[in-house]
């Protein structure tokens, strides 16, 4: 029996879609996985600059705290 034009092309179509959708999860897992490295990078930062002596390295680390904030926006 063989395969019908309509049949092949549904069976594309339908394979398309499911791809779509994967893309479009894979798409949504990296963001999740980037957004929570921010949130860990910015705690992260923020238990080293509570333990820290005011200073340089303190004005440093709050520095760059800062600017993981406004990436994060």
């Amino acid at each position: 029996m063989a395969p019908t034009i309509s049949n092949i092309t549904w069976k594309l179509h339908h394979q398309r879609g499911r791809i779509h959708e994967n893309m479009e999860l894979r798409r949504k897992m990296l963001i999740d996985s980037h957004n929570q490295q921010m949130r860990n990078d910015r705690n992260n930062i923020l238990s080293h600059i509570h333990r820290l002596q005011p200073g340089l390295r303190k004005a440093f680390l709050a520095m760059r705290l800062e600017k993981i904030k406004q990436e994060m926006k």
